[in-house]
């Protein structure tokens, strides 16, 4: 493994009779970095290092100084602990141009982590990353020719000018995506310029009120129906009494994610892990639609399921779809006055300051008993 040490490069001399040298880097890195100093093998003590020819004084200070700045330079390097991530040639560079905070060659392009980024999404999140990859791949070119620290605030603010004929929620999007692409790069030891913290990506607060009216659930949860109609009913009802599930989710259920009287599964769209309890009023439903293979057997059964249960559900009230029960069961949290940290960790949404949140595990108790409350509440 060695240390970085001095030596005279005598493969092949110069037309002079000289010969380069060098500085040997070790670590296991089989790296020479050249010196600018050519010297006879008679002008070299190769087990001292020195040079013992004319002008030794002044080629040994030179020589002497140029080892100790490689050698505090490796001593940074290691204190960072970017030292064994860097290639060959990073660490070459590093160590040539000691002025240089991060290497430029071999370094990951701005394509190259928005494609890491979008192998990690799946469905519609996944498809939003896909389009701001080829809109900004529009506006500047290649992104694989583009490096991470190049996008500054110049070309961050170039670009949201260009899309000033979108409507402002799509450019929030474009830009909240492109501000996690650059993040990840961070948090995977990348250097990249700081300017994408300080472009506003915020979003206008137009998303419509998908709530049910408690009196409209109520109604809905009483109305006297047969066969399908009574499948569709049902189905929305137990999405609420499961916190408002997502269908894709709910759809795919096994009884495999019942565990302990809990259903306990990841969800599609952002990866998380969540833990619900089965309330009696979710129990009875569960147990009447009782599958063989999943959970429910109207997953199994019935192909648009999701398709046709919307059809219904919009014939009972104007617009109304299987997502209103996850709005609906927030906004009914929201009446009871239930902590939104409870209410922010039954959706699955981060609560709080994002350290707080490592280090603390929310109690399930709390989101039960919300869960609860909210039920008691619809029922009356």
């Amino acid at each position: 493994m060695g240390k970085t040490a001095l030596r005279l490069d005598t493969r092949r001399a110069l037309k002079d009779g000289t010969y380069p040298v060098q500085i040997k880097v070790g670590y296991g890195t089989n790296l020479y970095l050249p010196t600018g100093i050519y010297l006879a093998p008679t002008d070299w003590n190769a087990s001292l290092q020195v040079c013992i020819g004319t002008g030794a004084r002044k080629i040994n200070n030179i020589l002497g100084m140029l080892l100790l700045s490689i050698n505090n330079r490796i001593v940074e390097l290691m204190e960072r602990g970017v030292f064994s991530t860097l290639t060959k040639d990073q660490l070459r560079q590093m160590l040539t141009d000691l002025k240089l905070n991060a290497p430029t060659v071999d370094v990951p392009s701005l394509g190259v982590y928005f494609d890491k980024v979008i192998a990690l999404k799946t469905g519609s999140t996944r498809t939003s990353y896909d389009q701001t990859r080829k809109r900004l791949s529009e506006y500047c070119g290649d992104l694989n020719k583009i490096k991470l620290s190049d996008v500054n605030y110049s070309f961050l603010e170039g670009w949201q000018r260009a899309m000033c004929n979108y409507k402002r929620n799509t450019v929030s999007r474009r830009m909240k995506d492109l501000k996690a692409v650059i993040r990840y790069a961070y948090e995977s030891g990348v250097e990249v310029n700081p300017a994408y913290l300080k472009i506003d990506s915020s979003a206008e607060d137009d998303t419509p009120l998908r709530s049910l009216p408690v009196d409209n659930m109520r109604r809905l949860m009483t109305m006297e129906l047969k066969g399908r109609q009574a499948m569709y009913r049902d189905a929305f009802v137990l999405s609420f009494l499961l916190i408002g599930i997502n269908p894709t989710d709910l759809k795919k259920l096994t009884k495999e994610n019942v565990v302990n009287g809990r259903i306990q599964y990841r969800r599609s769209k952002t990866g998380k892990n969540y833990t619900i309890k089965i309330e009696p009023e979710a129990q009875a439903i569960i147990d009447r639609y009782a599958g063989s293979r999943l959970l429910l057997n109207f997953a199994e059964k019935y192909k648009c399921f999701e398709q046709n249960c919307n059809n219904f559900l919009s014939s009972v009230a104007d617009g109304l779809t299987l997502y209103w029960a996850r709005y609906s069961w927030a906004n009914y949290a929201v009446d009871l006055d239930i902590p939104k940290d409870t209410i922010s960790e039954a959706l699955g949404h981060r609560h709080g300051a994002h350290i707080t949140g490592i280090y603390i595990r929310y109690s399930t108790d709390k989101i039960d008993a919300a869960n609860r409350a909210v039920i008691d509440y619809v029922l009356g």
